[in-house]
């Protein structure tokens, strides 16, 4: 078993730094849009060579509650996609002018999130 001050000699002669993070609380925002906060966390941040960060949060059970998504988000009223905007996301994902109109509706207006959803649809589909 390693002490620390023997890890931290051993991560630096392979290039990775190991820092802590000074955090009040950490949110992670799942796909289904519910969310899991963690009060009072330990961050260790790993810096490794190759530029790629790792998070290492720890925190005992009764820190983490899970917050469940109360209500889809609303769309904006009277959001009407742009031409332009439509034929984008045509161009895209393949889908019809409905899909893709409907779509930029539910993301009001963001483009990627749209694609995304309708990706996400025809993926489904294939199931």
């Amino acid at each position: 078993m390693f002490s620390t001050r023997e890890l931290e000699r051993y991560l630096k002669r392979m290039g990775i730094k190991m820092e802590e993070v000074d955090a009040s609380y950490v949110e992670i925002g799942l796909r289904n849009g519910d969310i899991i906060r963690i009060e009072g966390p330990t961050i260790a941040l790993i810096k490794m060579p190759n530029k790629l960060y790792i998070y290492q949060v720890q925190a005992p059970e009764s820190a983490v509650k899970l917050q469940k998504r109360t209500a889809q988000p609303q769309q904006a009223q009277g959001y009407t996609p742009s031409d332009e905007d439509i034929a984008l996301v045509v161009e895209q994902t393949g889908a019809t002018r409905e899909e893709a109109e409907q779509a930029l509706k539910e993301a009001n207006g963001d483009l990627v999130q749209a694609v995304m959803i309708l990706m996400q649809r025809k993926k489904n589909a294939k199931t």
